[in-house]
């Protein structure tokens, strides 16, 4: 009798194992995880832009010392970057662009909505830009914008996104990284990119 009461037992406990494991596996397959930002979250808010169509990432290399023209009597380090709807730099010199699906969208805003900058990632004064996010409607207009520079720290958006830029960079570029954004350089880089830099601007002025 004891050795069927054992027997019993071994059974409930074997099928009880089994069940917790399928439970387990169940959850982490179902849906779609979202990644988070390794850094502790300090304020969560509202997503500001509800019309948005797709996002595109693009990527170029650093828009100040390529940058030439003047916006409504602004210089390029201090001009509005869409104005009706449009970029008002030169989109040629774009070297990568990424269209989101909309789980890789859905990552994206997780982040920009969380305000997980740590205390030691504050903004220099250089600005080399050469990543940015952009938000198109329907029509293909473009109705919002996030432009940062991973190097310095430091960003430039459009008014409907004021208060959305306080994500930690570092999380923005590895994010950069994993959607297939390969434009990256480094403060060692630097001489190198000046001279792609300069035989791109050569090469318009022959097509010209």
């Amino acid at each position: 009798m004891k050795r069927i009461i054992f027997l019993i037992v071994i059974i409930a406990l074997v099928s009880c194992k089994k069940e917790k494991t399928k439970s387990s596996t169940s959850s982490v397959t179902e849906g779609i995880p979202i990644a988070r930002s390794v850094s502790k979250i300090i304020k969560q808010r509202d997503f500001s832009i509800k019309n948005f169509s797709r996002i595109e990432l693009i990527s170029y290399y650093d828009r100040i010392s390529w940058d030439t023209i003047k916006y409504k009597g602004e210089q390029p380090i201090n001009k509005i970057l869409v104005d009706d709807f449009k970029l008002t730099f030169d989109s040629t010199m774009v070297q990568e662009r990424v269209v989101l699906n909309k789980t890789q969208e859905k990552e994206l805003i997780n982040l920009i909505v969380c305000d997980t900058c740590i205390p030691e990632e504050i903004s220099s004064a250089c600005y080399m830009p050469r990543h940015m996010i952009i938000f198109r409607d329907s029509k293909d207009r473009i109705i919002g914008y996030n432009e940062f520079c991973l190097n310095c720290a430091g960003s430039r958006i459009s008014p409907n996104l004021d208060g959305f830029q306080k994500y930690c960079y570092s999380d923005m570029g590895e994010l950069f990284k994993k959607f297939g954004i390969k434009l990256f350089v480094e403060d060692d880089q630097l001489g190198k990119e000046y001279s792609i830099i300069d035989s791109l601007k050569r090469s318009k002025k022959k097509l010209k």
